[in-house]
């Protein structure tokens, strides 16, 4: 019903005449019917960003000077320059405008009563007047001593590289950690050397060489020696530049491994890749010790599956030691009793 009415209401319109309408609006009518022209039916080539209406006429509020923005802009430049030196802090304009009109009162003043020099006597007094320097900017004296230079071992390592090396070759009982970490100037060869003397160390537990600047020669000497060391527990490689061949080498000598319980080797220089992250988990379902691992998955399924691995590591770890305490308590129960007297029974 609604759409026969429309068009009745159309038919009343179709004997008009549209040159005679549009030659009989006003100029301000004519600009208004060609805006809304424009928001029915928009030029396709314009970007629709750029179709809205212009809403922006209005009648200028003055001439516009760009010298006169220039100078003022250059003289309130130079005034704060001036303040920050001088160690001053700007005046409120309400002041500042009331002390320049009192010096206008007052100079006007002053020359009402004063009669003008001449011109000798004017520039003799502009000759006698010594000229005002600009100060110098002074720089803050240091309250403190500056910090002392930088040392070969920069961020606190105390340790004795030939004296450690030594120590690890002789299997000192007393070297239980080898810790290099963040030494600057130790070389690959003698990163090397150390991964050879703990091949057959029985007593250093961690072995630490984070941000050694360690690469694959470094990991494969690493891999070599935990296929042969029992007694590292905890192994860090973290922010070096280690690259997947050399992650590999170290998680292949796992399976074979059942002592290290700890492994780091994350913020490497080159990334791993999905590959080596699926073989490494594939290869670590066979080690039953390792319950930490410092390295971010970048793939789910891999850190989902190695999450797995370490949990049931964990409980393993867990049942071992509840088992040990069983029998240590049936042990003590038993020596109590006063049954056995040899050697504690296995």
């Amino acid at each position: 019903m609604s759409c026969f009415g429309y068009r009745r209401e159309l038919s009343k319109y179709e004997d008009l005449d549209e040159d005679e309408l549009l030659a009989s609006l006003t100029p301000e009518e004519l600009a208004e019917l060609e805006k809304e022209l424009v928001d029915i039916d928009p030029d396709a080539n314009v970007p629709i960003g750029l179709r809205q209406r212009d809403q922006t006429d209005k009648t200028p509020t003055g001439t516009f000077s760009k010298e006169s923005l220039m100078k003022y802009w250059e003289n309130e430049t130079r005034r704060l320059m001036e303040d920050e030196i001088c160690g001053g802090s700007p005046k409120p304009e309400e002041e500042k405008e009331e002390e320049e009109s009192e010096e206008e009162v007052e100079d006007e003043q002053d020359n009402k009563l004063k009669p003008e020099p001449s011109k000798e006597t004017e520039a003799q007094s502009r000759a006698d007047t010594p000229m005002l320097l600009k100060p110098q900017r002074v720089e803050p004296m240091r309250l403190t001593p500056p910090p002392p230079p930088a040392d070969p071992n920069a961020m606190g390592n105390p340790t004795v590289v030939d004296e450690a090396l030594q120590r690890a070759l002789g299997n000192d009982p007393e070297l239980t950690e080898v810790n290099l970490n963040n030494i600057d100037d130790i070389s690959q060869e003698t990163l090397i050397r150390f991964a050879e003397a703990l091949r057959s160390n029985t007593y250093v537990r961690v072995f630490s060489v984070a941000n050694t600047r360690a690469d694959d020669s470094v990991a494969l000497a690493i891999g070599k020696m935990l296929r042969e060391n029992s007694s590292i527990t905890s192994l860090n490689i973290e922010s070096n530049y280690v690259s997947g061949k050399g992650v590999m080498a170290m998680v292949q000598a796992l399976p074979e491994n059942n002592t290290l319980t700890e492994l780091r080797f994350h913020n490497q220089r080159h990334m791993c890749g999905a590959q080596v992250e699926m073989e490494m988990v594939k290869i670590l379902r066979e080690n039953h010790t390792l319950i930490k691992l410092g390295y971010q998955f970048n793939l789910p399924g891999p850190r989902m599956s190695m999450t797995g691995i370490l949990t049931r590591n964990q409980d393993r770890q867990r049942q071992k030691r509840l088992q040990e305490q069983r029998q240590d308590v049936c042990y003590l129960m038993v020596k109590i009793c006063g049954f056995v007297s040899s050697p504690k029974l296995h």
